[in-house]
């Protein structure tokens, strides 16, 4: 199936929402009602609305670029949906949901373009016959750096995790995490502060820094 008519594909099934996909403030209002109410019902309308929002800013973008593979999409949308319904619960600011998701979404997409761009980069290089176990290296060393990061998370104290998660996993600007989280940027850049300070003192993280560093 091509971009093109997965697109429409999706549309359909996106009219079955009592709201368009773009119309943020109503989708604000049924998620501000979901998590107040929660009831089945409500959770299978954000449910909808959120892959079906998903699916469509991927499949935009793909259609735009036209080098990536379906495979890749798939697996964006994915990550992107289960990382969305991980954490939608800790979204303070109820009315600002819509946006959230957006910004998810444009995140992980500037992460994934990056990332494709440096794996390409070291796949094409001439004369270069370690080039794949090179590139099963990096793919190894960023998934212990990863995990590494993770593991220091979950140590931090509570009020602090979820800053963290949005700062250094989501990749989110302070201005952003101010918004979910309902704290001014001053509050926000003191957490960050705060997370920096007892990241330095992490052995497995530190053991990385060296290593990237050198």
């Amino acid at each position: 199936m091509s971009y093109r008519t997965e697109l429409s594909t999706l549309e359909a099934l996106a009219s079955r929402l009592p709201f368009r996909l773009e119309e943020a403030e109503q989708v604000n209002e049924a998620f501000s009602i979901y998590m107040v109410e929660g009831t089945r019902q409500q959770k299978i309308l954000i449910d909808l609305w959120t892959y079906c929002y998903v699916r469509k800013y991927f499949l935009i973008k793909f259609l735009r670029r036209g080098a990536f593979q379906a495979s890749e999409l798939d697996q964006l949308v994915e990550k992107t949906y289960q990382k969305i319904e991980r954490h939608r619960t800790n979204v303070l600011s109820h009315d600002r949901y819509a946006q959230w998701v957006s910004v998810i979404c444009r995140n992980t997409f500037i992460n994934f373009v990056s990332r494709r761009k440096m794996i390409v980069g070291l796949d094409v290089l001439p004369g270069e016959p370690s080039a794949a176990p090179d590139l099963l290296d990096l793919d190894a060393n960023s998934a212990s750096i990863h995990l590494s990061l993770l593991n220091a998370i979950d140590a931090l104290p509570e009020f602090l995790q979820s800053t963290a998660r949005m700062k250094f996993v989501e990749n989110l600007s302070y201005e952003e995490i101010s918004r979910i989280i309902g704290k001014r940027v001053p509050t926000v850049r003191s957490y960050v502060h705060k997370i920096c300070k007892r990241f330095r003192k992490d052995s497995a993280l530190r053991s990385w820094a060296d290593q990237l560093f050198q």
